[in-house]
């Protein structure tokens, strides 16, 4: 595997020179602006030659780093479990004015105001027929991080015959789809978290983790032998967290056998 930086900083001339001379890939602003000078991206990966003084240097200039995982085809083929990440959106829950949506969708009676946590969906998502899905069969919403929707045709052509199961989902007025459906998230299963604490909110004790973006994902414990399922855990930021789809090695396969797009595959701790 390798663990990808992408930094990103105010422009100026030197500092792209400077992260140049350490090995790194520098694209300067498109359109430079006359009072800052815009933003440059860096690449680089971790380890690498030059890779911390990058660090350093970027940090000093008040940057970003954005850190992603790239894994070995070998990797993922090995993994007996992998997180679901879907990587393509489109498209808005409906109504979508005021958030309207979330009245129409949850039950919200356990919800906190401060982070967001204990809605409870008790309604199939509605949504608008114009979701632009280009060539990819996976697709979440903007705003809803816990929710991955497929064409029923693809569904049908590669997952239902491994028993991964689906929810409806409506257009705006009510009324059922039958082009598109939702995949079920199957049971509730811990992950093995390797002594990593989450943060609780500080009115309703909830805990949320960091977006997972380094390295294997955590392990389920005692996994069922079920296509796909969801962790107990919840990942993400207050307003915008979701429990981590997991998926088989069949499911898996069957995704890279068809060159199914719209989400990222990333390998689960192997067993020990």
């Amino acid at each position: 595997m390798k663990i990808n930086y992408r930094f990103t900083f105010a422009w100026t001339e030197i500092r792209g020179s400077q992260l140049s001379a350490l090995g790194l890939k520098v694209e300067p602003p498109d359109e430079p602006r006359p009072q800052t000078g815009g933003i440059g991206v860096g690449h680089v990966v971790e380890g690498a030659p030059g890779w911390s003084e990058a660090c350093s240097l970027v940090r000093s200039w008040d940057g970003w780093a954005t850190v992603t995982t790239e894994f070995t085809p070998s990797e993922v083929k090995a993994a007996s479990h992998c997180a679901l990440v879907v990587v393509h959106a489109s498209g808005y829950p409906q109504p979508e004015r005021d958030f309207s949506f979330r009245e129409v969708t949850y039950d919200l009676s356990r919800r906190c105001s401060k982070c967001g946590e204990g809605a409870v969906k008790a309604a199939p998502f509605r949504v608008k027929k114009s979701l632009k899905w280009g060539r990819n069969a996976f697709l979440k919403l903007n705003w809803i991080e816990e929710a991955c929707f497929m064409q029923t045709s693809v569904w049908n052509g590669h997952l239902s015959g491994l028993g991964v199961g689906v929810l409806p989902v409506e257009d705006p007025k009510g009324h059922r789809l039958d082009d598109i459906v939702q995949l079920g998230l199957g049971p509730a299963v811990p992950l093995s978290m390797d002594g990593a604490r989450g943060i609780s909110c500080e009115k309703c004790g909830r805990e949320l983790y960091p977006w997972h973006d380094r390295g294997f994902f955590p392990s389920p414990i005692g996994p069922p032998d079920v296509p796909l399922f969801h962790s107990v855990q919840r990942f993400g930021v207050p307003h915008q967290a979701a429990n981590a789809m997991i998926v088989s090695a069949e499911v898996v396969r069957a995704i890279k056998a068809a060159g199914l797009r719209g989400v990222e595959l990333w390998p689960c701790v192997p067993p020990e």
